[in-house]
């Protein structure tokens, strides 16, 4: 509930509520309903199952509630008054609103003569005779006590009659049955039998029985008459509470009552659950049924211990514990520890500290195994000349120059520095606990060959805008990008961004136009420059498609319901590189990527294909190369998406669907390939990377007995090519292609010459195995996934038309 009580007297209104039940009636300051006087506290106001109550105060002060004195508790109703001394309480009650309005007694004060009235002497008599008797007029008398006789037997039988016309039943059942019950209003209620008469209006009901609570209800008798069934509640038992050892925590049905000993406690009837707590021992819970009534009962328990003896050792000794955040002591040491899970913390100079978790069982003491402190980790800060050089320790990519790297002491670490157009450098480094190592290293330029065929013969060179002295043959440049200008009078001007190669001399053709000369056949000559390789060394190998079958046939062993075997035309030619693309080509176009770890082995490896690229940025790279290579770009970011700028445009490009699977099963061959190698599943020998024996650390599921020996990515080519010359169509890593995803690869490419699959959606398609697969249903050429985000085993290869 939630009373509003308001107090109104001549100097305003107080408003409280509930919370500050019960409420002091009285002259003191503490009161909440101020009387004139100085008596101090007269009475209470409180309240039991929502009714109120009025409970004088023990002391001699005279109250009167309805105009009845009253010495013990009464119940409040609205339009009661109470009188206290001079003081009125006219209380009103409204729903969960209660008013009291203080006014004081207008009676007139009565002021008797100062002096008394002087006394006849005793022997004085008056003369004042008594008056003699009148005779009554017995006629008369007799016929005026007889009217008075009748008038009050009519008005008597015309309230009877009223009341017989206006009452209405009331019925009324208690269980138990009370010792004594009473229903007090007015007009007063007549019982008859066992049901009652009464008014229209509203009644208090109280019924009493020893052993239970007290019953108090107010009713109303409604029009129709009512029917009330009520149910009286059994007094508390009490219950004394004890525990060994004290101090424990008692909940009764979940809520905490206190802590032990408790004496006196109530505790209401029926089956209770009573539960003792304490930190440092075992719960113990007990189910007791109490009788009640006001009825006392015992219950002691004895609580067992919650803890165990640990017997705690490290290597080396002398390491500070905390258990929980709390220092226990140095081992070797013995530990008592609560039940439960408990984390030790293991601390010692010039190791790094050691966190471990322990489930405790009560009473079961253990010596755990020998703790084994790890000598603290030593710091390099790194330098390279120049800045901005990749880092890996072990073939784990660290970051760029300057770094800080945390390494493990007293272990041999290989750390090597890398940077476009620098030679690689190495360096081993071992360090002890908590040193801090300083290493700059100076990085040497790494050079390739490039061999310029310029026409015109005349026209003049640049090389990153520094003139040269001739326009053709051969230039040593470090293996870096360099943008290369060609020019001369009458001809448009070109440039072109070359990166040479260590491993090979690179040929370029460098054929300008003729001012006004046609767009076209700027295309075309740009096209014929970049056939064959692109600018970063990769490889591109031509292929001449025709018509064949994608999809899997409904027998096939694996196949899935997007397979859906169907004709596919393709006429148009298109190069496809011969690898993957792989991590340091890709941190050419985007230094700070990262394609991460997987368990304890590296994906960052400069060799391997790179991962962890979506598809969106897969495209960015595909228009970065386009433009290194003087090629139009294939896509355009439209609203943060990367679309076909021309559906034929000659720049670089994600392979579609087909002409994946033509170059991964048909190309070079006169029939289809199921698998990448020959026969049946599983594969007899090493043929590609797929999840082997190696990486049963890494992943659920593996291809028994077979063994590629890479438990993640393998540098691209690693294993033989198709018979196409192509690498990993199978194994390595999955690849994006170009196409929306679409369930039914047949209903989109129906009729289509070189499909490209859906217009719109919502996925990409994924086609290829990678190191991650061990399933016939994988491992198959025409399994298809679909993707929109990034994952550590999809990565993509370079495609592009033939024009």
């Amino acid at each position: 509930m939630n009373r509003l009580i308001e107090i109104f007297h001549g100097e305003g209104v107080i408003h409280l509520n509930e919370s500050s039940l019960p409420l002091q009636i009285g002259t003191n300051e503490a009161a909440h309903i101020r009387l004139e006087g100085d008596f101090g506290v007269a009475a209470f106001l409180g309240e039991d199952r929502n009714y109120l109550f009025l409970q004088p105060a023990e002391n001699e002060i005279a109250i009167f509630h309805n105009d009845e004195r009253v010495t013990r508790s009464v119940w409040v109703k609205s339009e009661d008054t109470t009188r206290i001394g001079t003081t009125l309480i006219h209380w009103h009650l409204s729903g969960q609103r209660v008013e009291a309005r203080i006014s004081t007694s207008t009676e007139p004060k009565l002021q008797p003569p100062a002096e008394l009235p002087d006394k006849p002497a005793d022997n004085i008599k008056t003369d004042i005779p008594e008056p003699l008797p009148e005779a009554p007029d017995e006629p008369s008398a007799f016929r005026r006590h007889k009217r008075l006789l009748f008038i009050g037997i009519f008005v008597l039988l015309i309230v009877s009659a009223a009341f017989v016309l206006l009452a209405k039943p009331l019925a009324v059942t208690v269980t138990p049955s009370p010792d004594n019950i009473d229903i007090t209003g007015f007009p007063p209620v007549m019982k008859y039998g066992d049901r009652y008469l009464g008014i229209i209006g509203s009644y208090l009901l109280q019924a009493e029985k020893e052993g239970y609570q007290a019953l108090a209800k107010e009713i109303e008798i409604t029009r129709d008459g009512s029917s009330y069934s009520f149910s009286m509640e059994k007094l508390p038992g009490l219950i004394d509470l004890t525990s060994e050892p004290p101090g424990v925590t008692v909940l009764i049905d979940g809520a905490i009552v206190g802590e032990t000993p408790l004496y006196g406690q109530e505790i209401g009837a029926g089956v209770r659950t009573v539960r003792f707590e304490h930190e440092r021992y075992l719960p113990e819970e007990r189910a007791i049924e109490i009788e009640g009534f006001g009825k006392q009962s015992s219950l002691a328990v004895t609580l067992m211990p919650a803890w165990a003896i640990y017997t705690i050792e490290t290597a080396p000794e002398g390491a500070i514990v905390a258990v929980d955040g709390i220092e226990r002591g140095v081992t070797p040491l013995e530990l008592e520890l609560l039940a439960g899970r408990r984390e030790l913390v293991f601390t010692r100079a010039e190791h790094t500290p050691l966190a471990v978790e322990l489930d405790v069982e009560a009473g079961q003491d253990q010596k755990p195994p020998v703790y084994h402190l790890e000598p603290a980790p030593a710091t390099l800060k790194l330098r390279s000349k120049p800045d901005g050089a990749t880092v890996t320790v072990g073939g784990i990519y660290q970051g760029l120059t300057p770094i800080e790297i945390s390494l493990s002491a007293k272990t041999s670490h290989e750390i090597r520095l890398s940077a476009a157009g620098y030679k690689a450098a190495n360096r081993k480094l071992t360090l002890a606990p908590g040193e801090e190592h300083e290493l700059d290293v100076t990085l040497e330029p790494e050079y390739g060959t490039i061999f310029i065929m310029s026409t015109p013969a005349d026209a003049s060179l640049k090389i990153d805008g520094k003139p040269q002295d001739k326009a053709n043959g051969r230039f040593r440049l470090t293996t870096r990008a360099h943008t290369i200008t060609l020019q001369a009078e009458g001809y448009e001007t070109k440039t072109r961004t070359i990166t040479p190669q260590e491993a090979y001399s690179q040929r370029v053709e460098f054929v300008l136009t003729r001012e006004g000369a046609p767009a076209k056949a700027t295309k075309a000559a740009a096209a014929a420059d970049t056939a064959g390789r692109t600018g970063l060394g990769q490889k591109l190998v031509l292929l001449a498609p025709k018509a064949f079958r994608m999809g899997a046939s409904r027998n096939e062993a694996g196949r899935r319901a997007n397979e859906t075997e169907h004709e596919v035309l393709m006429r148009q030619k298109f190069y496809l590189s011969e690898r993957e693309v792989t991590n340091a080509e890709y941190q050419r176009f985007q230094p700070q990527h990262t394609s991460g770890v997987s368990g304890n082995r590296s994906l960052e490896i400069a060799t391997h294909p790179v991962v962890n690229v979506t598809w969106e940025d897969a495209a960015r790279f595909m228009n970065w190369l386009s433009q290194k290579d003087g090629l139009p770009p294939y896509y355009k970011e439209k609203n943060g998406t990367m679309v076909a700028e021309q559906a034929k445009g000659v720049g670089y490009r994600l392979p579609t669907e087909a002409e994946w699977a033509y170059a991964a099963r048909l190309a070079g061959r006169t029939e289809r390939d199921r698998y990448p190698w020959p026969g049946k599943f599983p594969p007899k020998t090493k043929v590609g990377n797929f999840a082997d024996e190696s990486a049963r650390h890494l992943l659920p599921t593996v291809i028994n007995g077979y063994n590629d020996g890479f438990a993640a990515t393998a540098p691209t080519g690693s294993f033989p090519a198709n018979p196409a010359g192509i690498y990993d169509l199978g194994g390595n890593v999955a690849e994006w292609c170009h196409d929306y995803y679409a369930a039914n690869a047949a209903s989109a490419n129906k009729g289509v010459v070189d499909p490209m699959g859906p217009v719109t959606g919502n996925h990409r398609v994924i086609r290829g195995s990678g190191w991650r697969d061990a399933s016939i249903t994988e491992l198959r050429f025409s399994y298809r996934r679909y993707s929109r985000d990034p994952a550590s085993d999809i990565g993509f290869r370079i495609a592009r038309y033939a024009k």
